[in-house]
């Protein structure tokens, strides 16, 4: 008879559980800054937007090395004045890293990206190979 209150109630017992991790979920959810990405190619470039509204471009970091680009952020939480009350906040803050690896080799001498209207704009060029060049002859013996 231990189990009396789970026979009678089963959905007690789960609701309690249920509860606490949505409201978990929902906390840590509303807690992590996580831009959206979309990356876009062509025969002689990628296209790379991070949805970034909000922020100023001196805290955005863009590197390029070894065909991984990184994109570093951080969205930071205004301090509010002694005088002010928060009320509600859904805004998300905090520090966002990403790398992304391309397959085909980058030129960084022709890459650029742009921050305007809340979209970072990174165009990556690719390095045309000399067909010329790719083509090796090799010698019959």
């Amino acid at each position: 008879m231990r189990f009396g209150i789970i026979e009678r109630e089963p959905e007690m017992l789960f609701d309690s559980f249920r509860n606490n991790l949505e409201k978990m979920l929902r906390e840590n959810y509303n807690q992590n800054f996580r831009p959206c990405c979309e990356i876009k190619e062509n025969e002689k470039e990628y296209k790379v937007k991070f949805m970034l509204p909000g922020m100023s471009k001196e805290d955005i970091n863009v590197e390029l090395a070894d065909n991984v680009l990184t994109v570093k952020a951080e969205f930071k939480k205004e301090e509010s004045p002694e005088d002010e009350v928060l009320h509600v906040s859904e805004f998300t803050y905090g520090s966002y890293e990403k790398s992304i690896r391309f397959e085909q080799e980058i030129d960084d001498e022709k890459s650029t990206s742009e921050y305007k209207d809340g979209i970072l704009h990174i165009t990556l060029a690719k390095k045309q190979e000399n067909k010329k060049d790719s083509v090796k002859k090799i010698s019959v013996r």
